[in-house]
């Protein structure tokens, strides 16, 4: 009966320590890795900031539970680190921390067994900690087979999954290798994976996803297909801004193969734009319009307007004068008129430009824009 006086305060304290969820300890990195090592554990490092969202939910909610607190406070010894303060910015910095919340777990000789990232639940936050301390399945085991050499199947599909979680960016470059060297695609598991990682517009899983979009119905549908193939398009043409025309165009045909080739061709005529090379670009535009023609008065007027300030060729004036007069046609207003009129002003066509100038002169007045360039342009002529 004395002993279970004694005993009885301990369990009450014990049940009530789980109960509180998880213990994290309020010392320094260093001395937290100490005491994992001294009691054979792992080190759980919550890696957060402030005004992180994901962060303040596990905080609130996945920490506190009563079986993530048994579990964790009796196979870990868990710290909670600030990556803007203190310590935490060089061990943000050592460790490779870019997203938040990261979740690192440390063998006591300080290297990191397993990683994740983002907001768990707590069924899933278990499923994490058993994980991590797996010697078979958590991430340093995952990588270590890899560098082994280790190209089993199901293993790199477990190893992208890994990597992943950790927001490794490394995980689509893996997917990408996995993916090149299966022989069919058009599986359940292939197509998923090509759905979460074929970001390169070059492999053969994107190009791949381009052509069969019917085959991954119903897990998404045509709609989210396409605009998962413009997001990649757009992404790569970012992180690839000084792509030559040429590669752009096969980028298009890839992308787009139903309209690539005039897709590709307005990208030219911006590229040679945006670097004031118009020699390149009277020659593409004229190319352009020839094979697709339009009938937007605003890109007539634009690509004419460019000629009249940037070329002498009296052919490629022509051209310019001709997308003018459709532009004003389609929807005359002041701006077109103004660029017919300089363009028949540069071609010696006297009484032509002063009449589009007058006329530009009167729309602008009657519909309150400014006409002082049209004015100035009479003045030029005489009038």
């Amino acid at each position: 009966m004395s002993h279970l006086r004694f005993l009885l305060p301990f369990l009450l304290l014990s049940g009530a320590l789980s109960a509180q969820g998880i213990q994290f300890e309020h010392t320094n990195f260093a001395e937290a890795l100490n005491k994992a090592k001294t009691e054979n554990k792992l080190l759980f490092m919550d890696a957060f900031t402030t005004w992180c969202g994901p962060c303040k939910m596990l905080t609130n909610q996945t920490f506190p539970d009563s079986a993530v607190g048994a579990y964790f406070n009796e196979h870990f010894v868990s710290l909670k680190m600030d990556m803007e303060k203190g310590e935490g910015i060089e061990l943000a910095r050592k460790y490779g921390v870019e997203v938040y919340p990261t979740l690192l777990f440390f063998q006591p000789d300080g290297i990191v067994a397993h990683r994740a990232a983002g907001f768990y639940p707590a069924a899933q936050f278990l499923q994490l900690g058993e994980t991590a301390q797996d010697p078979k399945r958590n991430l340093y085991a995952l990588e270590t087979r890899y560098r082994s050499g280790d190209r089993d199947r199901p293993f790199l599909r477990q190893l992208i999954d890994a990597r992943a979680a950790a927001y490794d960016p490394r995980a689509a470059a893996l997917a990408g290798e996995y993916l090149d060297q299966e022989t069919d695609l058009n599986t359940p598991e292939n197509k998923q994976i090509i759905l979460r990682f074929a970001n390169d517009p070059t492999s053969k899983a994107f190009k791949f996803l381009v052509q069969n979009r019917k085959a991954f119905e119903p897990q998404v549908t045509e709609g989210e297909v396409t605009q998962f193939i413009s997001q990649v398009f757009q992404n790569y043409l970012q992180t690839n801004p000084t792509l030559p025309p040429d590669k752009v165009q096969t980028l298009y045909a890839t992308c787009y193969p139903e309209q690539g080739e005039k897709a590709a061709s307005a990208y030219r005529l911006m590229y040679y734009q945006e670097r004031s090379d118009f020699k390149n670009y009277t020659v593409s535009a004229v190319d352009h319009f020839k094979r697709f023609p339009t009938e937007n008065p605003d890109e007539l007027n634009e690509a004419a307007f460019l000629f009249v300030e940037n070329t002498t060729d009296k052919a490629m004036l022509e051209h310019a004068r001709t997308w003018a007069a459709k532009s004003v046609a389609l929807h005359e207003n002041t701006y077109n008129q103004l660029t017919l009129a300089k363009i028949l002003a540069k071609q010696g066509k006297k009484t032509e430009a002063i009449k589009a100038a007058k006329r530009s002169s009167e729309l602008g007045k009657a519909t309150g824009m400014d006409n002082a360039q049209a004015q100035l342009l009479l003045k030029q002529l005489g009038q």
